[in-house]
């Protein structure tokens, strides 16, 4: 008998995301409802998204194809006012989850407000050519959590859910998996993220730019 669906929401941000998502899809299929993010992709993307949900939103209001994401945060708090449940789950469009951490989550949201928190970190073990890197240490990310417990996704680049003030971080026990890009298309993300820094700079003065900077030292 088929278990009953996970009732957490799936958000997934793709852009011409054809050759990896549906190992992305297929392993949070098990999620009540799966809201796509798309940036008016030219591939079969959207053909693949349609095979899992019904729901697929634009990223901006444009209609003009092949939308570089240029504010994250803001894309990512679209998709949070469009889930329909309290718990929440993100992850990119050639990442998947393993069958461990989707177990894990279903039993967390069954204990609903039972739990000891509600915001998690999901372990990111990194995948080359298909072998898990094992000797290489998963990164931590919070990923998965109880909407009414954040005040939504900050940052333009490597945007971050921020939990409300009482509400302490928990790390899940199992892994998503992060397959390792071609060199070429990591550079290409990498200048793209470099370009909204830089833009987003332009405005500062050289006194106030040395001040986050310290204060950015400081923290890490």
């Amino acid at each position: 008998m088929a278990q009953e669906k996970i009732q957490c929401t799936v958000q997934v941000l793709t852009l011409n995301s054809g050759k990896t998502l549906e190992k992305c899809l297929e392993s949070v299929k098990d999620f009540a409802e799966i809201i796509i993010l798309d940036g008016n992709s030219t591939d079969n993307t959207l053909e693949i998204a349609k095979q899992y949900t019904h729901k697929i939103y634009p990223q901006t209001d444009s209609k003009e194809k092949n939308i570089r994401i240029e504010d994250f945060s803001a894309v990512r708090n679209r998709g949070l006012k469009l889930a329909t449940l309290d718990w929440f789950l993100f992850i990119d469009s050639d990442e998947y989850l393993s069958k461990e951490s989707v177990e894990e989550i279903r039993h967390i949201v069954k204990q609903d407000k039972d739990n000891t928190y509600f915001v998690y970190n999901l372990p990111r073990k990194y995948v080359l050519n298909g072998i898990v890197l094992e000797q290489m240490k998963p990164t931590y990310q919070p990923r998965f959590f109880y909407i009414p417990a954040t005040d939504g996704f900050k940052k333009r680049v490597h945007e971050r859910i921020y939990p409300k003030q009482g509400y302490e971080i928990g790390t899940l026990k199992n892994p998503e998996f992060v397959p390792l890009e071609d060199i070429k298309e990591l550079q290409k993300k990498w200048n793209h993220y470099l370009d909204i820094e830089q833009d987003k700079m332009k405005d500062i003065t050289w006194p106030v730019f040395f001040v986050k900077m310290r204060a950015n030292i400081i923290k890490f």
